[in-house]
């Protein structure tokens, strides 16, 4: 019997054999990606609860401990870490450990809002549960799929959209299972056991002594079962806006004003800023889709930018304070932008629904797709509540050439949609986002890819910008064709001295190429002694 027989044999006696997989639908999803598959795993592990994840690390410690060959455990906690790395492993000895078991939702404290949450809570299971408890706590919610891991999405340093967006920020005391077989907890939680529980826990991030919860995002260098996430109180009046303009020079401006209120606390939230192309991809009705693997036509696009109403650039954000401190921000933002090239609109959600009483009337009459746009208006809305929605899984289909007969989005691999992203970070001002637009649109335009660019004035100093390369997995060459871009592009940003904030597959492979780190070095030696036998997913971000 071989090794690999082996271990299957072992795994299966700690976790069942209907929870060791080596075929079947959900084999085949997460032996796939959005792009070119580097890697195939052996076979995808379904542990139990967080016991069956310390017992498979041990063995995997064990056997690799006593031999040549290898094997590795490459953690996902939902799968759908779409178009950075999917499911995909680092290596070809690799077992995927799928944590959607670990999903529990504990300690629960409704007055200061804090939740403890297992690596496999999905988006919907927590809204769901925080909906249960009457919605007086909202979490952040990301604009991919309700089926995403919440505690995934944080490691990875994800972002969202109301003041809590920044989600790494927010969780801490986390319960890791190191590669060297041993289990620890960071911040206060360190210090608690089964017989004995610290009040301290759990409210106050840093905890004491050396702050370690960094070395386990974007890492390999333990597994993070378990941990506790901040949540945002309700507030009393919550107020979505959207500023737009029709000048594609005028995003130099628009960064800069909205910098300037998120400096002074007028401005809480994250705020997204599109350009037409990425507007055109979320609100475009599937039946006006191109269904070719060739670029909108100028005309197609105005067109389609006067039916939906679209502008160059429109950032959306939301309002969340008391009916007061709102009454005076909304005030603050129309002086700001009360220069004639900015249109400012406010949309309570009162205010919706008169919109989509009259919508049918007014798209009948104007010839405009009123209709169309407020329903992509609504599921925008949504995620500004903290409330996720599949409904923008739909968009990374813009470039198939044909749709899935049975029209779900929800299946993105077996769909064939072709999706990477490239995530630079720059300083948050307008010289800045000009720049950057200016390099993505150049190097885009030479591979005959739409420059579809979104930016996230994540914090008053940092803009996220998010670039997605879109495509169909079926055409010929289209997977090297899409890498052959995606690596000039991100060249020409480092040369430029942009860097980006969370390496997708390709990234990783060529990590010694495209980078030189004063601290990797000493990374992968921390790497070497809290997972000597190198048990975890080696291959991602250096290490």
């Amino acid at each position: 019997m071989s090794k690999k027989m082996e271990l299957v044999n072992k795994i299966e006696a700690i976790v069942g054999k209907p929870n060791v997989l080596t075929n079947g639908d959900m084999f085949d999803e997460f032996s796939t990606s959005t792009m070119k598959e580097q890697t195939h795993p052996c076979a995808v592990i379904i542990p139990n609860d967080k016991s069956d994840v310390f017992q498979i690390v041990k063995l995997f410690n064990d056997v690799n401990s006593q031999s040549d060959e290898k094997f590795q455990l490459h953690p996902i906690s939902s799968g759908k870490n779409w178009g950075y790395t999917c499911s995909e492993a680092g290596s070809d000895n690799a077992f995927l450990l799928y944590l959607a078991n670990l999903n529990s939702i504990t300690e629960y404290d409704d007055t200061l809002g804090t939740v403890r949450i297992g690596a496999g809570v999905t988006q919907k299971q927590l809204y769901d549960f925080l909906r249960e408890k009457g919605l007086k706590f909202w979490m952040d919610a990301t604009g991919s799929s309700v089926d995403c891991s919440v505690l995934g999405n944080s490691l990875e340093r994800g972002f969202g959209h109301t003041p809590a967006g920044n989600h790494f920020e927010f969780i801490s005391d986390l319960d890791v299972v190191l590669g060297n077989g041993k289990a620890i907890s960071t911040g206060f939680r360190q210090f608690s056991d089964e017989s004995k529980r610290f009040a301290s826990e759990g409210i106050y991030k840093w905890g004491v002594g050396p702050y370690v919860d960094g070395m386990f995002s974007q890492s390999t260098l333990g597994i993070v079962t378990e941990a506790t996430l901040k949540l945002i109180a309700a507030p009393e009046c919550y107020l979505p806006f959207f500023i737009s303009t029709k000048k594609d020079t005028n995003i130099n401006i628009l960064v800069d004003r909205i910098r300037e209120l998120r400096e002074r606390q007028v401005i809480k939230s994250c705020v997204h800023i599109t350009n037409l192309d990425k507007s055109l991809q979320a609100a475009l009705d599937e039946s006006d889709w191109p269904l070719s693997k060739l670029s909108l036509s100028d005309e197609d696009r105005k067109g389609h930018a006067k039916v939906y109403m679209l502008n160059e650039w429109t950032a959306s954000g939301a309002l969340y304070g008391s009916n007061d401190e709102v009454e005076v921000w909304k005030k603050k933002i129309k002086r700001t932008f009360a220069n004639g090239e900015f249109k400012v609109q406010f949309i309570s959600e009162a205010k919706f629904k008169w919109l989509k009483r009259i919508a049918p009337k007014v798209s009948q009459l104007s010839g405009l797709k009123v209709d169309k746009t407020l329903d992509k208006l609504n599921s925008l809305m949504k995620l500004k509540r903290g409330e996720p929605t599949n409904d923008f899984l739909k968009s990374v289909h813009y470039k198939l050439t044909k749709l899935p007969p049975d029209k779900d989005f929800t299946k993105l691999e077996r769909n064939k949609v072709g999706l990477i992203w490239l995530a630079p970070t720059a300083p948050a001002t307008g010289k800045n986002a000009e720049r950057l637009v200016s390099i993505v649109s150049e190097v885009l335009e030479k591979f005959d890819v739409e420059s579809a660019i979104s930016m996230t004035v994540l914090t008053s100093t940092a803009i996220e910008c998010v670039i997605s390369l879109l495509y169909d997995r079926r055409s010929d060459s289209s997977d090297h064709h899409a890498e052959s871009c995606h690596s000039s592009l991100v060249r020409r940003l480092i040369e430029s001295g942009y860097l980006t904030y969370r390496l997708n597959s390709l990234q990783h492979r060529d990590y010694d190429k495209y980078y030189s780190s004063t601290l990797i070095e000493s990374i992968r030696e921390i790497k070497h002694t809290l997972d000597p036998n190198s048990v975890i997913a080696s291959g991602r971000y250096g290490l």
